[in-house]
C-alpha cells in the first residue's frame, strides 16, 4: 500500500461520506477539542490527590512538580479516546498516521525541511517567555523537582508518548475533520491552533496570571506554524513528530539542569 493509499484511509472526502452517509454524529469530534485541556486538569487533580493523601499540605503545588510524570496519564486517556473515536468511523488509530512501513522512513527525510519551517515560530515563542521572564527559567521548568527515576522518565519516556499524542490528537485526527465540519480549511487551522495552545493553560496549572498568559501565548506561538507546515507538506505527520520530538527532548533536558 503506497504512502497516498495510507493518507486517503483518513483523507477528508472519506470522513464526508463517512459522517453524512452514515449519519454519525459530530458532537464526539466537538467535544474532542478541549479534551487534552481537561484531560490535564484531571492528571494533575489525580497527583495532587495522592499527595493529599500522604500528608502534603499543600498538595496541588507539590503535583506540579511532577507534571512531566503524569502528563501520561493526559496521553493515556487521549489514546483511549482516539481509539473509540476511530473505531466508530471503522478505521484503525494507527490510520491517523498516514504511513506505514518504509513509507515512514520516507516520510523521515523530511524532517530537516519541517524543523526550517517551523523554527520562526519556536523563535517567537522563545521571545515571548523572554519577554515575561527575562533570563530566569519559566515556572513550568523551574517548579520540576523529579528524583532520579522521574528524571529518566521525564527524559526517555515522557517526550515520545507526548508528542506521539498530540500530533495524533490534533493533525492526525481532528484538523481533517474540522476541515469537513467547517467547509473551510483555514477555519479548522485556526480551531486547532487556538485548542492546541490553550491546551497549556493546564500543563501545567499554576494559577499565576502572568504564568498562565504567557504559557498560552508561547505556546500557541510555537505550535501555529505546525499544521500549516502539516498541509504544505502534503499532510506527512511522521516529521512533525521527529520535529516535535526534538522541541521537548530539548525541555527534558532543560529541565534536568
Amino acid at each position: 500500500m503506497s504512502e497516498l493509499q495510507i493518507i486517503k484511509k483518513n483523507a477528508l472526502s472519506p470522513i464526508e461520506k463517512l459522517y453524512s452517509a452514515h449519519g454519525l454524529s459530530w458532537w464526539p469530534v466537538i467535544f474532542f477539542l478541549p479534551a487534552r485541556l481537561v484531560f490535564a486538569f484531571i492528571a494533575q487533580a489525580l497527583t495532587a490527590g495522592i499527595f493529599a493523601y500522604r500528608g502534603s499540605t499543600n498538595a496541588w503545588q507539590d503535583a506540579t512538580a511532577w507534571w512531566p510524570v503524569y502528563s501520561t496519564i493526559t496521553d493515556i486517556l487521549c489514546l483511549f479516546t482516539l481509539v473509540w473515536l476511530t473505531k466508530r468511523e471503522s478505521i484503525k488509530i494507527t490510520d491517523l498516521f498516514g504511513a506505514k512501513g518504509k513509507d515512514i522512513f520516507k516520510q523521515l527525510a523530511w524532517t530537516p525541511i519541517y524543523l526550517l519551517a517551523v523554527a520562526p515560530t519556536a523563535l517567537l515563542a522563545s521571545i515571548i517567555t523572554q519577554s515575561y521572564y527575562g533570563a530566569a527559567l519559566p515556572p513550568m521548568i523551574a517548579v520540576v523537582n523529579l528524583p532520579p527515576a522521574g528524571q529518566i522518565y521525564s527524559l526517555l519516556i515522557w517526550p515520545i508518548v507526548w508528542v506521539i499524542t498530540e500530533e495524533l490528537v490534533y493533525l492526525g485526527y481532528l484538523l481533517p475533520r474540522i476541515e469537513v465540519l467547517s467547509g473551510k480549511t483555514w477555519v479548522a487551522v485556526l480551531v486547532v491552533i487556538f485548542f492546541w495552545g490553550f491546551q497549556h493553560l493546564t500543563m501545567p496549572f499554576i494559577l499565576d496570571e502572568q504564568y498562565l498568559i504567557s504559557r498560552v501565548l508561547a505556546a500557541t506561538a510555537a505550535i501555529s506554524s505546525f499544521p500549516i507546515a502539516f498541509l504544505l507538506g502534503r499532510r506527512r505527520l511522521i516529521p512533525l513528530i521527529c520535529v516535535h520530538y526534538l522541541a521537548d527532548l530539548a525541555t527534558a533536558i532543560l529541565i534536568l539542569q
